[in-house]
C-alpha cells in the first residue's frame, strides 16, 4: 500500500496495457450474443407430440394393462423419470398372435378411437367391482 504525503494524495499505479489474446475477445462476444433477443416475424406454432408405446405379446389383457401401469414408459425407473405418465394404458389384440394382446399407452384422446377400432379395451387398475383386480373395459 502507498502512503500518502504531506503533499497530497497517493499517486495511482501507473497504467498498463493488457494484451488480450482473440479467442478470449470471441467468447466474450459470443457470451454478450447469449443475451441478445432476437426477434422475427414469423408466426409461432403449437406442437403436439405423440407419445406411443407398444408391447406383447400377453396371455390375457389384465397382464397388458399390469405390464403398462409398471412400464419404463409410464412409471421410468430409479435414474430416469418416466417417459409418458400420463399416457393411458389399453389393451388391444395382437395383430401377430391370435387370442393374445398387446400393451398400448398413449397419451392423445385419438388414440382411444384407435384402440377402439381395434377392438382393444381401456386398463382400469385396483377395480374394486372386481375384487381389486386389474381389468380391461371395452372401448
Amino acid at each position: 500500500p502507498q502512503r500518502s504525503t504531506c503533499r497530497g494524495a497517493p499517486k495511482p499505479p501507473p497504467e498498463r496495457e493488457v494484451m488480450v489474446p482473440s479467442w478470449l475477445r470471441a467468447l466474450a462476444l459470443l457470451a454478450s450474443a447469449q443475451s441478445l433477443e432476437i426477434k422475427t416475424s414469423e408466426p409461432q406454432m403449437n406442437v403436439t407430440v405423440l407419445s406411443v408405446a407398444k408391447l406383447g405379446p400377453f396371455e390375457t389383457e389384465p397382464e397388458a394393462c399390469d405390464y403398462c401401469a409398471q412400464s419404463f414408459t409410464k412409471a421410468g425407473g430409479p435414474q430416469a423419470g418416466p417417459v409418458a405418465d400420463a399416457c393411458v394404458c389399453m389393451a388391444l389384440p395382437d395383430a401377430d398372435n391370435a387370442g393374445k394382446f398387446t400393451m398400448f399407452c398413449a397419451t392423445p384422446p385419438s388414440a382411444a378411437g384407435y384402440v377402439k377400432q381395434k377392438e382393444g379395451c381401456k386398463c382400469k387398475f385396483r377395480d374394486m367391482e372386481a375384487m381389486g383386480k386389474t381389468t380391461c373395459k371395452a372401448l
